[in-house]
């Protein structure tokens, strides 16, 4: 029995015997697996973050499937040729291979991620971005701020701005929080935008690395070097 899905290629991982495991957020079932094709032409639509219409053929009790069809659907061209757009296309493929896992599908979230991948490869690049990026997709993942409330602090254990230095480790100094805010006012209010130095910027998205890491078990992030070096 063949099933169809739109999909995002998430990962590629490459067997002994040539052939390639293909890790894919689908619409239509979230998570799957797939045994990828080793010819040439294939292989060179096997990018990161490829948006795809694939054709897979289900079977019971198996958790890797067979493809008969895969196509890039559009094909992307200009996030893998522009070196801003690369590293950043890079990061976030590494950011969402940590903090997504589910094997239910999640049309809203999935449509979130395929916007903005072409938002990426059409508009003229944002250095802000990743900054951006990563602020709207809290709100897919559970633990979008709350920055509605007053204070000095933006505790991110308890999930608010407090006046009073907290007791733990888990919290924003005040530039820190200054600077939390104007990227979620950025990224969920219309008539925000964000102007961020290169200092500033770098230093944003160490704070944003910071809350993610405590609300998921997000790993060292490889690319994460590469990134701050090229906007440095």
């Amino acid at each position: 029995m063949y099933h169809k899905s739109r999909g995002i290629l998430l990962r590629k991982t490459k067997l002994s015997g040539g052939e390639y495991i293909l890790k894919i957020l689908t619409l239509e079932f979230g998570i799957r697996s797939y045994f990828g094709r080793t010819s040439k032409q294939m292989k060179n639509k096997y990018l990161p973050l490829s948006i795809v219409e694939l054709t897979g053929y289900h079977q019971a009790k198996k958790t890797i499937y067979s493809l008969k069809e895969y196509e890039t659907s559009p094909p992307l061209r200009d996030v893998y040729q522009n070196i801003y757009k690369s590293n950043v296309l890079i990061f976030i493929n590494e950011i969402l291979n940590n903090v997504i896992q589910e094997e239910e599908s999640n049309p809203e979230k999935y449509y979130f991620l395929e916007n903005k991948i072409k938002e990426l490869e059409n508009n003229s690049f944002d250095s802000n971005f990743h900054l951006i990026f990563l602020i709207q997709l809290t709100s897919f993942l559970g633990f979008e701020p709350d920055t509605s409330g007053e204070g000095t602090y933006y505790d991110f254990a308890e999930g608010e701005f407090t006046s009073k230095t907290p007791t733990h480790s888990h919290f924003f100094d005040e530039k820190e929080s200054v600077l939390f805010k104007s990227i979620y006012e950025a990224g969920f209010e219309s008539n925000s935008k964000l102007t961020l130095s290169n200092q500033t910027r770098k230093r944003g998205l160490q704070i944003m690395i910071t809350y993610y890491r405590y609300h998921t078990e997000m790993r060292e992030l490889k690319s994460l070097p590469v990134l701050e070096m090229i906007f440095n």
